[in-house]
């Protein structure tokens, strides 16, 4: 069925999860300025797919909240495969302190998503992630070197054809300048206090309009399960979350 007649038919079949590098999370299913044309489908993490010059986001996994009547990140969620919530990927749960428990279809612990701590909140960013076997992966501030296409050129891998481009065009560090500029969020494995250590796993290009993409590297250590899940609660609390 064509787009246009049916904005609830998704226009793409969804990808296996393990394959994601780059996502957004949300319902607009197609990119376009004018709201009419974009389409509104499940509550998902999407990737893009072009066709015909157009911009389609598709589902990768479907988000179902806990409580239907409590915000995600108060009352946690669960991560599908399927739109019929047939597939639990992953459950992800507020613990009433600081952390999210995300465990998988098993009831096994995959790691958590932790808040930062007031008192370090002028070094590293307000959600870190844990992860077993792996030294913390944090958000220090101004980690990013180079702008975000530098950032995100490091070991990102293969990306869809113009995201990169696309999300720098939205007032980014990179169009804004170097004063005043949005630098990208950057999450690295085991960093170290001078900023000299660490990983980059996880890149998340802030800026002040457009579609918000999370760039996992290619091949690297992260359980993308566990990106997914930081992903969506920052994504809940949207105000103010890249500022923190």
């Amino acid at each position: 069925m064509a787009f246009g007649r049916n904005r609830q038919v998704e226009p793409f079949e969804p990808e296996y999860w393990d394959a994601l590098t780059q996502f957004t999370v949300g319902r607009m299913m197609r990119r376009t300025v004018r709201k009419s044309t974009r389409g509104e489908g499940a509550h998902a993490v999407r990737f893009m797919r072009m066709r015909g010059g157009d911009a389609y986001m598709v589902p990768g996994v479907y988000i179902v909240p806990v409580d239907p009547a409590v915000a995600l990140a108060k009352g946690g969620f669960r991560l599908f495969e399927d739109e019929a919530a047939r597939q639990l990927l992953c459950t992800v749960l507020p613990d009433g302190s600081d952390r999210y428990r995300v465990t998988d279809a098993a009831d096994q612990e995959l790691g958590s998503v932790r808040r930062t701590p007031v008192t370090k909140r002028f070094s590293q960013h307000g959600l870190w992630l844990e992860q077993p076997g792996h030294p913390a992966i944090v958000a220090p501030r101004n980690w990013a070197k180079g702008g975000a296409k530098a950032s995100l050129g490091r070991g990102v891998g293969h990306v869809v054809e113009g995201v990169v481009d696309s999300v720098l065009s939205f007032g980014s560090d990179e169009t804004a300048g170097s004063e005043g500029g949005l630098t990208p969020l950057v999450w690295v494995l085991g960093a170290a206090a001078d900023g000299e250590h660490g990983q980059e796993v996880l890149t998340f290009p802030r800026s002040t309009q457009g579609d918000r993409w999370y760039f996992i590297k290619h091949g690297g250590p992260l359980d993308k399960r566990l990106a997914f899940a930081l992903a969506v609660v920052r994504e809940s609390e949207i105000f103010r979350a890249d500022q923190r």
